[in-house]
C-alpha cells in the first residue's frame, strides 16, 4: 500500500503496518520526511508504483487534490484519508470531479503536539478510535480496506457521517486546541518570576498549544462554522461567569462556581473509558498511591494489584517532583472495589487514599 504524507500520522501508520508485514511505500513533498520515515522503518519511497490502497495523510485543504492526483494516475485501487475535517474535503472532491466510489473518508483520533516523521510511533493508534465516514458512493472494497487498516493499526473503527464527525470534532478537538492556545498566549502578561509558578494543571491544559500552526490553520479554516458556533457559546458562558465574579454576591459566586464545577464533573463522567465504547453515566473511582523514590516501586505496585486480580481501568499523569522523596500515581478502578483495594494496599504496606 502507499501513504501520501510522511508526517506524524502517515509515518505512524507506516510503522504500525510494516510491523505487521505490510509492504508500505511513502511519498511526501518534503523528501527529507520520507528519508526519516524510511530510516525509522515505516516503509520505502513511493515512486508511483500501483498499490491496492493508498492513505492520504495530508492537511484537510490538500485531501481533494491528492485524491484527484491518485485517481488520474490510476495507481491506487482504493483510497482513504486521515483528515480531522470531513465535510469540506468531500465538497472539494465533488467540485474537482473525483470518483467518490473508490474513496472512504476516515479520521484516526490520535496525535501528538509534535509533528513530523521523527515524532511518529508504531503504537500511536493502539486502543484509539478510527472514525470511518463512508459516502453513499463508497464501494464495499474501499470501506473494507479502510476498516482493515484501522484494525491493523490497533484502533477501533467507528462509523458515522461527515457532518456528525465535524460537529463532534469542533467540540472535542478543535475548540480545545483554540482554548489551549489562547491560555498559553496570555502568559506574556506575566513576569518571568511569576511564570515559574505554573503548576502541572496549567501545563496539562496548555499542552496542545505546542501544536503545528500550519496544520491547525488548515483544520480550523476547514471546520470554521461548527468551531465558530462552539466558540460563541463558550464565550457567552465565560462572559456570564465573569459578570457574576465581578458583580455577584458571595452566595451568587459560590453557586455559580459550584454549578460550573458540577457541570464539568458530569461532562467528564460521560466520556467513554475505552476507544469506541458507549459513554457511561458514571465515572471510575480514583485511588492514589504514594511511591517511594527508589527503583522498582511502580512495577511492584502493579504486580501486587495483578496478583489480587484487580483491573486498573486508567492511570492518571504521574505526579512527581524531582526533588521530592516520593511521587503519587492515581489509578482508576471500578467504584465497588475501592474499599477492598485500599485495605489490600494498606495491608501490603502501601500508603493509599481515595481521591475525592
Amino acid at each position: 500500500m502507499g501513504i501520501v504524507g510522511s508526517g506524524l500520522i502517515g509515518t505512524s501508520i507506516g510503522l504500525a503496518l510494516t510491523g505487521r508485514g505490510v509492504d508500505v511505500m511513502l511519498a511526501d513533498i518534503d523528501t527529507e520526511q520520507v528519508k526519516v520515515a524510511e530510516v525509522m522503518g515505516a516503509g520505502r519511497p513511493w515512486h508511483g508504483e500501483a498499490v491496492e490502497h493508498a492513505v492520504v495523510a495530508v492537511p484537510p485543504h490538500a485531501v481533494a487534490g491528492e485524491l484527484r492526483r491518485l485517481q488520474r494516475a490510476g495507481i491506487a485501487e482504493t483510497v482513504s484519508d486521515v483528515a480531522s475535517v470531513k465535510a469540506r474535503p468531500i465538497v472539494e472532491a465533488v467540485q474537482t470531479g473525483c470518483d467518490l466510489s473508490t474513496w472512504c473518508p476516515a479520521h484516526p483520533i490520535a496525535g501528538r503536539e509534535r509533528g513530523g516523521a521523527a515524532s511518529a510511533r508504531a503504537d500511536l493508534f493502539a486502543e484509539r478510535t478510527w472514525v470511518v465516514c463512508p459516502l453513499p458512493h463508497t464501494s464495499p472494497a474501499a470501506l473494507a480496506a479502510t476498516v482493515a487498516i484501522a484494525h491493523a493499526c490497533g484502533a477501533t473503527p467507528v462509523r458515522t457521517t461527515a457532518d456528525r464527525h465535524d460537529q463532534a470534532m469542533a467540540a472535542l478537538s478543535h475548540l480545545p486546541q483554540v482554548v489551549a492556545s489562547l491560555l498559553a498566549a496570555a502568559t506574556p502578561d506575566l513576569a518571568t518570576g511569576e511564570l515559574a509558578l505554573a503548576g502541572q494543571g496549567f501545563r496539562d491544559v496548555t499542552r496542545l498549544a505546542d501544536s503545528d500552526p500550519g496544520l491547525w490553520s488548515s483544520i480550523l479554516e476547514g471546520n470554521r462554522g461548527p468551531v465558530a458556533a462552539r466558540a460563541r457559546l463558550l464565550a457567552a458562558r465565560l462572559t456570564q461567569l465573569a459578570d457574576v465574579l465581578d458583580q455577584g454576591s458571595e452566595q451568587e459566586v459560590m453557586l455559580a462556581v459550584r454549578t460550573l464545577m458540577a457541570g464539568g464533573n458530569a461532562g467528564r463522567a460521560l466520556l467513554p473509558r475505552k476507544a469506541g465504547a458507549v459513554s457511561r453515566p458514571w465515572a471510575w473511582a480514583w485511588v492514589g498511591v504514594v511511591l517511594a523514590d527508589r527503583p522498582g516501586q511502580l512495577g511492584a505496585l502493579f504486580t501486587a494489584i495483578g496478583d489480587w486480580q484487580i483491573n486498573v481501568e486508567d492511570i492518571a499523569a504521574f505526579e512527581h517532583n524531582l526533588d521530592a522523596p516520593a511521587g503519587i500515581v492515581e489509578l482508576a478502578v471500578a467504584p465497588d472495589i475501592v474499599d477492598s483495594l485500599l485495605d489490600r494496599l494498606a495491608a501490603a504496606g502501601w500508603t493509599a487514599y481515595r481521591r475525592s
